[in-house]
């Protein structure tokens, strides 16, 4: 027994105290391998304003090693696809405490679609489609004040279509986006430091959009947060200060553009004015944030149914003080799709021309300079347009005197400025060279010069016929269009002039079907896409038998007054009165007309072109009625030339 003074309780100012427990001893467990074989996980998110749903499913899972030492790293196993497309692969070993894992990653296919209405707090779009593939290390570590990550290998965004959230059309994407050689490490505390061997971008494509207040679309496209006033809460408290980021270092070894295209639209200019870019290729070699020296720059593309356009030299877009060193070059341009500007700053429309640009710039120091080497062939205006933005200098005049006895203008026009000017503009500061250029031009007298062509070909050559309402050439047409160009071939002194032609007696009409039309695909598109994964919008039709489902979602989401019953309710009508209520409600404009004559005459250009030498093709102004037609066609064409 033990002795009496160690079993008896210890006793102190009148009361006991307890005598201390000894901690029980905790459970010990060991699990060599936990495995999941064809399981289905699903993740619902009900929380963005459309709902995420994610499937994983066959879903694989193997765990070996475990134990109640939660710092053993355990082998783990993981494979699965993403709602039924794709595969994703784990494989590797995972600590619980302090967290760590060192994976190998690969994956194919894998459909990250279903996750673009995480975007709606950063970008009105929708992905239609995208995709994600990788193939590489990834690691992670927790200490006690940072969380540490690195990834190395490749990975690429496949397939990758955005649409507007308001239109539904297509502004961006691309076929691949991939990234090789990449190394990437990042620190909570620290930032984060990538390091990118080789960008590749593939079959890319853009639409930018200036509106009729001089904003581009892409600054309405991205998500703002709802201003103050409108917030439902009584008081209004001040924001706290954001907190600084960690520094990001990137250096990119180079960039690979490969076939992308893209457009522009200015609907600040009346009548609007579209460019398209196709064909852009080439590269960028090694940049960053550091302390690089300048990346060599050497990209090509061209403008649709024009010549080519190259851009070559130097650039350093992330340097701290960035700086460029480029030379641009573009052929045959045709100058009667600028017609909008000139109208507009110069009081005259361009009726025929053609556009040579060298351009050499230069940045330093936030100092730019540039030497712009224009040559201008045939330039030739039409009648004046009376405008308060138009210079009040005798522009025509201007232009004879600076013509050379062939009807060529060669000039160069160099400026210079600084961006930390709170006036600098660059189209500024090139208008008022120009301006320059016609004071000095005007001091001496001129004689007009123009030029005809003979030209020969029998009545029926001399239009080309379209669908009221369309621009799509037919069978018949590109018949004709190559019995042309081969005369064209065998008559080199020859050039062809094309202008468009509507009637608005049937291509109004036309244009209201295939609105409507659009309308109806645009519902069902939605309803795709409201069913989550990659939807290729090119590809998706109406059958006849969901016309009448689709029109009736187009008619009750359209924005004009309905008829209702009397609890208030869309009255149902039958499809064609819905179809030509639609139609009615078509937003037509002045312009529509006009540009389908513009499109059905690039369509003839565009065809042409790939034929015979662009510089003997010119577009002229369109016709914008079926008045003084000749022949016994319909007015619903192109009407070509020889001169």
């Amino acid at each position: 027994p033990a002795p009496a003074s160690a079993a008896a309780p210890r006793r102190g100012r009148g009361h006991r105290r307890a005598a201390r427990t000894p901690p029980a001893p905790g459970w010990r467990y060991r699990l060599d391998t936990l495995s999941l074989q064809k399981a289905n996980l699903t993740f619902a998110d009900h929380g963005p304003r459309r709902p995420v749903t994610l499937t994983l499913a066959p879903l694989s899972l193997t765990v070996r090693q475990i134990s109640d030492d939660l710092s053993h790293p355990l082998p783990i196993t993981l494979a699965a696809a993403v709602n039924h497309k794709g595969s994703l692969t784990l494989q590797g070993t995972l600590a619980p405490a302090p967290l760590s894992a060192q994976l190998a990653v690969d994956s194919k296919g894998l459909d990250l679609a279903p996750l673009s209405p995480y975007l709606d707090g950063v970008i009105k779009a929708t992905a239609a489609s995208a995709f994600f593939d990788a193939h590489g290390h990834f690691s992670l570590r927790q200490r006690r004040h940072a969380l540490q990550a690195a990834y190395g290998g490749e990975a690429a965004l496949v397939k990758v279509r955005l649409l507007d959230q308001i239109s539904a059309d297509a502004f961006a994407g691309w076929r691949r986006l991939a990234l090789s050689g990449l190394r990437a490490r990042y620190d909570s505390a620290q930032g984060a430091d990538i390091h990118i061997g080789r960008v590749l971008f593939s079959r890319f494509y853009g639409h930018a959009l200036l509106d009729g207040r001089g904003r581009l679309r892409l600054q309405e496209m991205l998500a703002h947060d709802e201003p103050a006033a409108r917030r439902p809460e009584a008081e209004v408290r001040p924001a706290p200060a954001a907190a600084v980021a960690p520094p990001l270092r990137l250096a990119i070894g180079k960039v690979v553009l490969d076939h992308g295209r893209a457009t522009y639209t200015d609907d600040f200019i009346k009548p609007h004015y579209t460019a398209h870019l196709d064909a852009i290729s080439g590269s960028i070699g090694a940049f960053g944030t550091g302390g690089a020296p300048p990346a060599p720059v050497d990209i090509h593309t061209q403008l649709t149914a024009n010549g080519p356009i190259a851009i070559t030299g130097t650039v350093n877009p992330l340097a701290a003080a960035p700086s460029l060193d480029l030379t641009a070059t573009a052929r045959n341009i045709e100058l009667t799709n600028l017609t909008p500007y000139s109208a507009k700053y110069a009081g005259y429309p361009i009726t025929k021309g053609q556009l040579n640009v060298d351009l050499h710039y230069q940045l330093a120091n936030n100092q730019l300079s540039a030497d712009n080497h224009i040559f201008i062939n045939q330039l030739t205006f039409g009648e004046h347009v009376d405008n308060s933005t138009a210079t009040s200098l005798p522009v025509r005049l201007a232009v004879d005197l600076l013509k050379d006895p062939e009807g060529r203008i060669d000039v160069d026009i160099p400026v210079s400025g600084s961006l930390d000017s709170p006036d600098f503009s660059l189209g500024g500061l090139l208008w008022q060279a120009f301006v320059n250029l016609l004071e000095k031009a005007v001091t001496s007298p001129f004689s007009l010069l123009s030029h005809a062509f003979g030209g020969s070909g029998g009545e029926d050559l001399g239009y080309v016929l379209f669908t009221p309402g369309a621009a799509e050439l037919s069978d018949a047409a590109t018949h004709k269009l190559d019995t042309i160009a081969h005369m064209l071939t065998e008559k080199p002194g020859l050039s062809l002039e094309i202008s468009g032609r509507v009637d608005p007696a049937s291509d109004l009409p036309g244009l209201r079907s295939v609105y409507v039309q659009t309308l109806v695909k645009r519902q069902k598109l939605n309803d795709l896409m409201d069913r989550g994964g990659s939807i290729d919008p090119a590809k998706v039709r109406v059958a006849p038998d969901e016309y009448s489902k689709y029109l009736r979602q187009a008619y009750r989401n359209a924005d004009f007054k309905r008829p209702r019953n009397l609890i208030g309710l869309l009255k149902s009508l039958p499809d064609a009165e819905m179809a030509k209520a639609l139609a009615d409600h078509t937003p037509l404009t002045a312009a529509s007309l006009a540009d389908l004559a513009q499109a059905r005459a690039q369509a003839v250009r565009q065809y042409l072109g790939g034929k015979i030498d662009p510089a003997r093709i010119f577009i002229i102004p369109p016709h914008l009625n079926a008045e003084g037609i000749a022949d016994k066609g319909a007015p619903n064409r192109a009407d070509v030339s020889l001169k």
